[in-house]
C-alpha cells in the first residue's frame, strides 16, 4: 500500500495561504489601483483619455498573454524560477514606469509589469495549489486564493491613493515596487516549490506517481475542453459586463457616487464570504453541482438589479444583488480549474488552464464595449443587463454537458 508523507497536507495548506498573500499584494497593488494613476498621468504627460486608458489596456493584455506561457513553463520546470521571475519583472516594470519620460515609455514599462503579474499570480498559483491539495479539498483551497485577491482590492486602493496625492505618482509606483520586492519575492522563495511526487511502497522503495491526462494537441481537439472554454467565456462576458456597467447604471438610477462606492464594498465583502462558502460546498457536493447552482443564482442576482429604479423595492433589490451576485462573482475562477482537472486530467494542467483563460479573457474583453453600444443604441441598461443574465443562463448548458474523465484515464 502506498502512503504519502503525513506532513505534506499541513505544508500544502501553508503554501496555499502564502500564495493567497502573494495574490493579495500583487493584484491589490497593481491591477486594482491602475485607475488611481490615470488623472496624475494625464496631468504629467498632457495626454488624452485614450492614451491614458491604453496604459491599463496594455497591462491587462500582457498579463493575459503571460498566463498560458507561465502555465506551460510550470508543466515543464520547477515553479520557483517562474513565479519569482514574474515577481521580479513586476518590480522592474514599476521602477521603470516611475522614471518614464513620456507616456509611451510608461505604457511599455507597465506592459512588462503585466507580464510579471501574469507569471506570478492566478494560473501559477492555481496550478501549484492543485499539486499540493487533494482534489476533494481544492475548491476550498482555490477559494482561499481568490479571497486573498479580493482582499487586495479592498486594502490597497486607499493607501495608494493617499501616497499618490501626497508624494506623487512616481513615488507611489516606487513604493509598489518595494512592497512587492520585500514581501512577495521572499514569500515565493519559501513556498514556490512542488511537492515530493514520490510515494512510499510497503518495502520502503520510492514510487513515482504518474499524472493522468492528455497531450496539449490532443486536448485541443477534444469537445469537452472547448465546452469548458465556452462555459468560462459566457460567465466572464456576463460578469465583466455587469461589473463595468454597475456604477454608471446606479448613477443613472439616481444613486450618488458615495452610495455606489458603498455598494461596491458590499459586493467585495460578499465575494469574500462566497469564496469560502462555495469552496466548502464544492468539497461536499462537487464542483459541477456548485457551479451550476452558483451560475443560476448569479443570473437571478442580475435580474434583481433591474428593480433598483423601483421606489419601494430599490434598496431590497440592491441588497439582494450585492449578496447573491457578489457571492457568486468569482465562482467561475474558483471552480473552473476543478472542472478542467476532472474532465481533462492533471497532465499539462497549467498549460490548458492558461490557454483557456487566454481565449476567454481576450473574448470577454469586448464585453464592456458591446454593453456600452447597447446602452447607446437603446438608451437604457435594461436590455444589456437582461442579455448579461441570459449569458449566465446559457452557461448552464456547457456546465451540464461537461463530463469527468474516463475511469481508466483517472487511474492511469
Amino acid at each position: 500500500m502506498k502512503t504519502s508523507k503525513p506532513s505534506e497536507s499541513r505544508r500544502g495548506w501553508g503554501i496555499v495561504i502564502g500564495l493567497a498573500v502573494v495574490l493579495c499584494i500583487c493584484f491589490g497593488a497593481t491591477l486594482n489601483v491602475l485607475s488611481v494613476f490615470t488623472p496624475p498621468i494625464q496631468q504629467a504627460f498632457h495626454c488624452s483619455n485614450e492614451e491614458a486608458a491604453r496604459v491599463a489596456t496594455v497591462f491587462l493584455l500582457t498579463m493575459t498573454l503571460a498566463m498560458p506561457a507561465a502555465g506551460c513553463l510550470l508543466d515543464r520546470m520547477a515553479p520557483r524560477p517562474v513565479m519569482i521571475g514574474g515577481a521580479a519583472l513586476t518590480v522592474l516594470g514599476y521602477l521603470a514606469a516611475a522614471h518614464s519620460a513620456d507616456i509611451s515609455q510608461l505604457t511599455a514599462a507597465l506592459g512588462v509589469a503585466g507580464v510579471g503579474v501574469g507569471a506570478s499570480t492566478y494560473v501559477p498559483a492555481i496550478t501549484l495549489a492543485s499539486r499540493w491539495i487533494a482534489p476533494d479539498r481544492q475548491g476550498l483551497a482555490f477559494g482561499i486564493l481568490l479571497a486573498g485577491a479580493a482582499l487586495g482590492a479592498i486594502i490597497f486602493p486607499l493607501p495608494v491613493t493617499y501616497v499618490t496625492q501626497q508624494l506623487g505618482w512616481r513615488y507611489a509606483m516606487q513604493v509598489i515596487a518595494a512592497v512587492i520586492a520585500l514581501t512577495c519575492i521572499p514569500i515565493l522563495l519559501w513556498i514556490a516549490r512542488a511537492p515530493d511526487s514520490r510515494l512510499v511502497a510497503p518495502h520502503g522503495e520510492p514510487v513515482t506517481m504518474p499524472l493522468h491526462g492528455h497531450e496539449i494537441g490532443e486536448a485541443l481537439c477534444m469537445p469537452r475542453y472547448w465546452l469548458w472554454i465556452v462555459m468560462l467565456m459566457l460567465i466572464t462576458l456576463s460578469s465583466l459586463g455587469v461589473y463595468i456597467a454597475l456604477v454608471p447604471y446606479l448613477l443613472s438610477a439616481g444613486y450618488s457616487a458615495e452610495r455606489a462606492a458603498a455598494i461596491y464594498m458590499a459586493i467585495g465583502a460578499a465575494t469574500l464570504v462566497g469564496n469560502f462558502l462555495f469552496g466548502a460546498l464544492s468539497n461536499r457536493w462537487g464542483a459541477k453541482t456548485v457551479l451550476l447552482m452558483g451560475t443560476a443564482l448569479s443570473a437571478i442576482g442580475i435580474l434583481c438589479l433591474l428593480a433598483v429604479h423601483h421606489r419601494a423595492l430599490g434598496m431590497i433589490a440592491i441588497a439582494l444583488f450585492s449578496l447573491i451576485w457578489g457571492s457568486t462573482f468569482n465562482l467561475a475562477n474558483q471552480l473552473s480549474p476543478l472542472l478542467l482537472a476532472e474532465s481533462m486530467g492533471q497532465r499539462n494542467f497549467g498549460s490548458l488552464l492558461g490557454i483557456g483563460n487566454l481565449i476567454s479573457g481576450v473574448g470577454s474583453a469586448f464585453s464592456p464595449e458591446a454593453l456600452g453600444y447597447l446602452v447607446d443604441a437603446t438608451h437604457t441598461y435594461t436590455i444589456a443587463l437582461m442579455i448579461c443574465a441570459g449569458l449566465m443562463v446559457a452557461a448552464l448548458v456547457p456546465i451540464s454537458l461537461l463530463q469527468r474523465a474516463a475511469p481508466a484515464l483517472e487511474t492511469a
